[in-house]
């Protein structure tokens, strides 16, 4: 289940397009803070896959209930179960099966770009709130490897076993020991964390309990709060809401926005990435599926805290982001770019020489170094 290519960020429209190119950094700009993120990330899912082959066999009921299961996330959809998506040990199952694999690869891609961001940062304590099976726990240990203490709190027992159950496959110490809690995250006691994630859990809560579930979760965090939503307009719409009261009360955006304005993105527009994933023959199974690859749309934000306890009081300032295919004709590159809490054209030509030389290594999705973003409205 290695990555085949990294993620990419679109803005979509009502028509949806899937064209994308690398996200990854294209010079030096950054580079460094992810260093090996990626190859912890590719192993990580290779163990994963076989953790997940050895515990668990395709049968009928379970290739129903993902197939169920996966289309659910993929359009944003509520719980059918009033318990949720996860409910009982068939529905763990049919997540793990379905679902798990994307989950981790777009919670990877999150928090790959989150440590690029936060190149001091070194957390040893996560918080992963709603963590099913333990997917997105999994790839926090694989982009930070120093983690000595990991608590996953999910609300469904049956969700638990089986994480335990995969864990126990992982190469990390955090992971094998972690600390399973069962509850609510509208009720549970939320210990403290230097990282604190939730993905794919806005979307199971009612949209009036969202502002105090949001409060508690960044009560919670010491260091840097990580939301991951399906890549859907409404998954966009609770990420970009999210952002926003965040920010007022102090927060500081890591990833993977270039700044804490206002975001630009309007009308029917929404901002998203995608990563694609190698599916495992249980997984093409689980889903009916003859391609062996698949690609997972995803919406995130990483928001610091100011200093607290020792720990960074703000990411470096975040490069800026480039929006949609590089357009490219005879000697020049157009970019549309997310800059000062707007959209901007840059249109760079050979007379703008290093400029333009890395203009022509970006693409969609790529952060613009420094000195990269010149030229012409």
């Amino acid at each position: 289940m290695a990555e085949r290519q990294p993620s990419k960020l679109h803005v979509a429209s009502s028509n949806l397009v899937s064209r994308s190119t690398s996200a990854a950094p294209a010079t030096g700009d950054g580079a460094a803070a992810g260093d090996g993120a990626p190859a912890r990330i590719a192993d990580g899912a290779i163990r994963l896959r076989a953790a997940i082959g050895r515990v668990i066999r395709a049968d009928p009921a379970l290739i129903a209930a993902a197939a169920a299961l996966s289309e659910a996330y993929r359009a944003g959809a509520a719980p059918a179960n009033p318990a949720g998506h996860l409910h009982d040990a068939r529905s763990a199952a049919a997540y793990a099966a379905s679902r798990m694999p994307a989950t981790f690869a777009a919670a990877g891609r999150a928090l790959s770009e989150t440590a690029r961001s936060m190149p001091g940062f070194s957390p040893r304590t996560l918080l992963d709130v709603g963590a099913g099976t333990g997917a997105t726990a999994w790839a926090a240990a694989a982009v930070w490897p120093g983690l000595e203490a990991a608590t996953l709190l999910e609300r469904d027992s049956s969700a638990m076993v089986l994480g335990r159950r995969l864990a126990g496959h992982a190469a990390s110490r955090s992971l094998v020991a972690a600390e399973w809690t069962n509850g609510e995250l509208e009720t549970a006691d939320l210990l403290p964390a230097d990282v604190v994630t939730a993905a794919y859990v806005l979307g199971e809560l009612d949209e009036r309990a969202r502002p105090a579930a949001l409060a508690r979760l960044w009560a919670a965090t010491l260091g840097v709060l990580v939301l991951v939503e399906p890549g859907s307009r409404a998954g966009f719409e609770r990420i970009r809401a999210a952002r926003a009261a965040l920010i007022e009360i102090g927060g500081r955006v890591a990833a993977p926005c270039p700044n804490d304005a206002a975001c630009p993105i309007v009308g029917a527009a929404w901002c998203h990435f995608l990563v694609r994933l190698d599916r495992s023959p249980l997984q093409r199974r689980a889903k009916g599926a003859e391609r062996s690859w698949e690609d997972e749309p995803f919406s995130y934000v990483a928001v610091t805290r100011p200093r607290r306890g020792g720990l960074p009081a703000a990411p470096d300032p975040a490069p800026r982001i480039v929006l949609g295919r590089p357009r490219r004709r005879a000697g020049v590159i157009e970019l549309r770019i997310c800059a000062g809490g707007r959209i901007e054209t840059r249109t760079l030509s050979r007379r703008d020489g290093p400029a333009w030389k890395a203009a022509r290594r970006l693409g969609w999705g790529d952060r613009v170094p420094a000195g990269g973003s010149s030229g012409s409205d």
